[in-house]
């Protein structure tokens, strides 16, 4: 394994972040399968509890909180505040029937889902616990790794913030000090990195700078691997394709010319796509100090295991910075 992802690897919490629709979720189940193929115990989570994680790893999703085996080294958790004061509250209330009743009053029903930003804390708490968690039978962490599908970007900051503001707002009690154990974990960069998706596009590369500065400048959490997601490689340009469709004229036969003319249109968008991307390419290198891993466009018209898989290559040969530009082709 190249020397970037071992250094990635070397933490043990991993935050996958980006815009809606870039491919956070398959770039996270990429990284779970590397960390879990270089042998480390991994728990993929993923906080919207959607389960789209559990189904592109093959699998189906568990009840949320509860991990469901992908592979023999690797995990997937769907993680939701409510389920994890559920969680917290059996720990805490042992007696089954006390539980029943404060999960069936409408003051802890109306609290769960009013009191701001509370299920943003427990999420994040959650998945400090399964970061910080041992094994029942010893001192051995239950996972060497655990990687977050965060939601989209401002969801994710309000996730990242929520430690911050308890810990300020609860000072030195109880409260404030479990928010501060998890602010530590939180801006270490010896345990912690987040990494961001983006496509090289204005609006998704917009947001990655805007989450980009938010991170370094306000929450001070250590930044991992930029990774650039759909690029597109074409060698040709597109007054080459225009070029080629002046000759379609000589074409006599209907079908021939139908079927080339697509092709050049084909041929146009790839060629404009590719100009694009190089263009946003060019923007993140010149303002995002990180270092930057990027994924070609994978063609499919529904995205499962095999194109994570797809994915999984790309990303270590990218990461060896041997990457064969324009092998693969589609959207991940």
């Amino acid at each position: 394994m190249k020397p970037l992802l071992e250094k990635l690897f070397q933490r043990r919490l991993l935050f996958v972040a980006g815009k809606g629709g870039v491919g956070k979720t398959t770039t996270a189940c990429a990284l779970a399968l590397i960390a879990s193929q270089l042998g480390k115990r991994t728990l993929l989570t993923e906080v919207d509890g959607a389960g789209r994680a559990a189904y592109l790893l093959g699998v189906e999703p568990a009840p949320i909180g509860l991990p469901r085996r992908a592979g023999p080294l690797l995990s997937v958790m769907s993680v939701e505040g409510g389920a994890a004061l559920a969680e917290y509250l059996e720990i805490i209330l042992p007696v089954k029937r006390v539980l029943q009743a404060v999960f069936a009053s409408r003051i802890y029903k109306y609290f769960v889902a009013a009191a701001p930003g509370l299920k943003e804390l427990l999420t994040i708490g959650k998945i400090w616990y399964e970061a910080e968690r041992l094994e029942e039978s010893g001192g051995q962490r239950l996972w060497d790794l655990v990687i977050v599908d965060a939601p989209a970007t401002g969801h994710s900051l309000q996730y990242l913030r929520m430690p911050h503001a308890a810990h300020q707002a609860f000072g030195g009690g109880l409260v404030g000090r479990e928010s501060k154990r998890i602010v530590d974990l939180l801006v270490d960069p010896r345990v912690t990195a987040v990494n961001l998706v983006t496509t090289a596009e204005e609006m998704p590369v917009n947001e990655t700078l805007e989450m980009y500065e938010q991170i370094r400048d306000e929450l001070h959490m250590p930044l991992g691997i930029l990774f650039l997601n759909r690029m597109h490689y074409a060698t040709f340009e597109a007054k080459q394709v225009d070029n080629l469709e002046r000759k379609l004229a000589k074409l006599h036969d209907a079908r021939e010319r139908a079927i080339a003319t697509e092709v050049m249109n084909r041929g146009r968008e790839e060629a404009g796509w590719t100009a694009i991307n190089h263009r946003y390419s060019q923007r993140l290198a010149s303002e995002v100090r990180m270092p930057r891993i990027e994924v070609p466009f994978v063609f499919a018209e529904e995205f499962g295991l095999k194109e994570v898989h797809a994915v999984v290559a790309a990303i270590v040969r990218d990461s060896a910075g041997s990457t064969r530009r324009g092998a693969v082709h589609g959207r991940a």
